[in-house]
């Protein structure tokens, strides 16, 4: 299920973590109850990672994301705007808690370290042909190709 709204809030939240503008309590306080597999996962695999749940703070600074995380969460943002359905199987106990702390590592790494049903230079994406569709039809930075 697709869940237009709570997919357009999660990547506006997502732009303002990632630049540093909310802080990850705002983040977590601004969620939308939704069925869209799509937003607990994203929000489980890509966002709380990257930030110190037990203070408030935002991604700049000691906690500035990288390079390859902002790639992570520009690709994830450009997912959210499509009406592509999340296929990625879902990821429970401790092999989603691994997958969670394997994303950290940079893609050429990941990729020998976690084994999956897609392609994970383009997750959320599940395939590589639906990532290059999406991004003819980018509504942030159109033309510009995000790197993966």
């Amino acid at each position: 299920m697709i869940d237009r709204p709570a997919r357009d809030n999660l990547a506006e939240r997502l732009r303002h973590l990632a630049s540093g503008t909310m802080t990850n309590y705002a983040f977590e306080d601004s969620g939308i109850k939704t069925m869209d597999e799509a937003i607990r996962e994203i929000e489980f695999r890509l966002a709380w990672p990257r930030y110190d749940d037990l203070h408030e703070h935002t991604l700049t600074g000691g906690y500035a994301i990288t390079r390859g995380s902002r790639l992570d969460f520009a690709r994830t943002i450009l997912f959210l705007k499509t009406d592509l359905p999340y296929e990625w199987k879902r990821q429970i106990g401790i092999r989603g808690f691994l997958n969670s702390i394997f994303r950290l590592f940079p893609p050429t790494r990941r990729a020998r370290l976690i084994v999956d049903n897609g392609d994970l230079r383009v997750w959320p994406f599940l395939k590589y042909s639906d990532y290059k569709q999406a991004l003819d039809h980018q509504p942030y930075l159109r033309g510009q190709e995000i790197n993966v």
